[in-house]
């Protein structure tokens, strides 16, 4: 009996089967996860959750989360940080839920994400069992719809979604998304209003989940053109009413954010990585990242979740890398276009796969970033089932006889690899200090991974209280925070731990020279660093006046007014440094240049 079967009407699988199936899809998730329940909440989720003013306001707040942009009860204004803007509702309220019944319980955080997970392995089940309109026979637990869905709950690339409080968003997005396509498939076939109902409800909760689920209004017709050609005027009915729903968010999500698309360009490198890319640079880039997701699938290691500059390298068109990625994307194309009859499976796998990746590909829209394993969390359903479904193709041709016997071996070894992996990876989300411990591995050249490093040990500092381990912890975090400047030396958080660490080691030497040398670099490139202005202002009264005035007069004069011509950062520092003596004339003649500069002479005039 071949491994799986199709027959021209597709049986529904009973509530006892389905039933079965769930508890198997929510065991082998919590097997993976379950040592997540209890882990910190780290990174975004602060953001989205633990510092959200309207989520802890619990069920009062949810009117404020679904009038406003997501990040704006973190931030308390509207920023667009992103093209796109981010309106993603859903997976918020349900952290107000949280909220409003336990308070901050990190616990009950990550077992919902894991009881959610679960659900996603069991509706990507029972969706593929449909939609192949897969005999219910003994051979069902063994089948193409079975063994995707179990690759598709061991791949280790969704831990970070899992893992992370944060990552719900993709889970809900891809469940509401998933149950979407079941209630169409199941339309065309029992053609209930009903049950368009209900894939529509799906499909809006989805989008309100994450924009992701946008891709669907392709996916739904095209699957349902591929696995029910016969139902064209169903299959209209059904595209008609997710457009339709896709306006209506669109339009919604307009009149919250105030536009689709930002046009104002976005030119911070941590918000736009391509910022500092020309054009050929930014699309050859984009094309490695393919690759790159290509192959996290197939074989996810290493994994990190920081894929910020320069982890990911630029890329010109003449490097082999991109050329490759750019012939394997044409060839994938090619092969899902010529397969639409003779093999519907692989170029729904692959068309899929194209579609899910498309909205988080930068070749749409610039989501801030080059890549991160979360935004494949759909698509690698693709993967999964092309992965599974080749390799019963190559048993067939080893061995016709032994073919499913050669196909569960093979995906059974995939399965405990990724297994394990995944495994493996969960303990890395334990706190912030272990995520950047992992991530610093692998993105050695990452200026967010070496800033966020030298965070976590600056944290892990501030709560030690021997002295000795204090100082150790100081003198680790340091060259982090080096190292984030030099990758990226406009990088503002690095500057920002550059500094402090340079204070906090003041504290200990009071080498005066050195830290006011540290302070000198971060003036010259960044002179709106806060903490510098702070701690000037503390240091004025208690360090050596005539140090302080040359540091003054040489940040000020020779510096931002002689080689930079920034005058009004000139005046800024000018004004901290005539608090150690208003009368000093050197400080009042650089005040005198600046005020100048800036074209102001009346101010100039005062400080003759």
């Amino acid at each position: 009996m071949p491994l799986w079967n199709s027959i021209n009407t597709s049986h529904d699988l009973s509530l006892k089967t389905k039933l079965a199936t769930y508890a198997f899809f929510l065991a082998v998730a919590f097997m993976l996860y379950a040592q997540s329940i209890g882990y910190d909440y780290v990174l975004d989720d602060k953001i989205v959750f633990t510092d959200n003013n309207y989520v802890k306001e619990g069920f009062s707040g949810i009117a404020k989360i679904l009038s406003t942009e997501s990040f704006m009860g973190y931030f308390s204004e509207q920023k667009d940080l992103v093209q796109g803007a981010r309106y993603r509702p859903l997976s918020l309220i349900t952290f107000n839920l949280e909220y409003q019944l336990t308070g901050l319980n990190k616990r009950l955080s990550h077992f919902l994400n894991i009881f959610f997970y679960g659900l996603c392995g069991f509706l990507t089940f029972i969706c593929l069992h449909k939609l192949f309109q897969t005999k219910v026979n003994s051979k069902i637990w063994g089948g193409l719809a079975f063994l995707t869905a179990v690759i598709f709950l061991l791949h280790p690339i969704h831990v970070e979604a899992v893992a992370n409080v944060k990552g719900r968003d993709e889970i809900l997005s891809y469940l509401f998304s998933i149950s979407s396509l079941y209630f169409a498939i199941k339309y065309i076939d029992n053609n209930k209003l009903l049950t368009l109902l209900f894939s529509g409800i799906c499909y809006i909760l989805g989008l309100l989940a994450k924009e992701n689920t946008i891709t669907f209004l392709f996916v739904i017709p095209f699957a349902a053109i591929l696995f029910r050609p016969k139902n064209k005027k169903t299959i209209a009915k059904l595209t008609g009413l997710t457009l339709s729903l896709s306006l209506i968010y669109l339009v919604t999500r307009y009149q919250v954010v105030g536009y689709l698309m930002n046009s104002a360009p976005v030119n911070d490198l941590m918000n736009n990585s391509f910022a500092e890319m020309n054009g050929a640079q930014k699309y050859a880039t984009i094309f490695y990242t393919l690759l790159e997701y290509l192959r996290l699938g197939i074989f996810p290691h290493p994994l990190t979740h920081d894929y910020y500059p320069y982890h990911i390298p630029k890329m010109e068109w003449s490097d082999w890398q991109v050329l490759l990625s750019l012939l394997i994307h044409i060839v994938l194309v090619v092969i899902a276009t010529f397969s639409w009859k003779k093999n519907k499976v692989i170029t729904f796998a692959i068309g899929y796969y194209i579609a899910a990746l498309s909205i988080v590909s930068n070749l749409v829209i610039s989501i801030g970033t080059f890549m991160n394993e979360r935004f494949i969390f759909a698509a690698s359903l693709g993967m999964c089932l092309l992965l599974v479904y080749v390799v019963n193709q190559l048993g067939k041709r080893i061995n016709t006889e032994k073919s499913n016997l050669i196909t569960y071996a093979i995906v059974g070894l995939i399965g405990i690899g990724f297994a394990y992996k995944s495994y493996t990876r969960v303990p890395a989300w334990k706190s912030e200090l272990s995520l950047n411990k992992a991530a610093i591995k692998v993105s050695k050249n990452s200026a967010r991974a070496n800033s966020f490093m030298a965070t976590a040990l600056f944290n892990e500092y501030k709560k030690e209280n021997n002295t000795d381990k204090k100082k150790k912890l100081l003198l680790q975090a340091e060259p982090y925070a080096l190292k984030a400047t030099e990758i990226h030396p406009n990088y503002y958080n690095g500057h920002l731990m550059r500094t402090g660490i340079a204070a906090e080691k003041y504290k200990y030497d009071r080498n005066l020279d050195n830290l006011l040398s540290e302070f000198t670099e971060t003036i010259k490139i960044r002179p709106d660093v806060e903490y510098v202005k702070t701690y000037l202002e503390y240091l004025n009264s208690r360090a050596d006046k005539n140090k302080l005035i040359d540091f003054y007069l040489n940040a000020s004069e020779n510096i931002l007014i002689k080689q930079q011509r920034k005058y009004d950062w000139a005046v800024f520092i000018l004004q901290i440094g005539l608090k150690v003596d208003p009368n000093e004339p050197r400080l009042r003649r650089a005040m005198r240049t600046a005020y100048t500069g800036l074209g102001r002479p009346e101010m100039a005039n005062k400080y003759r």
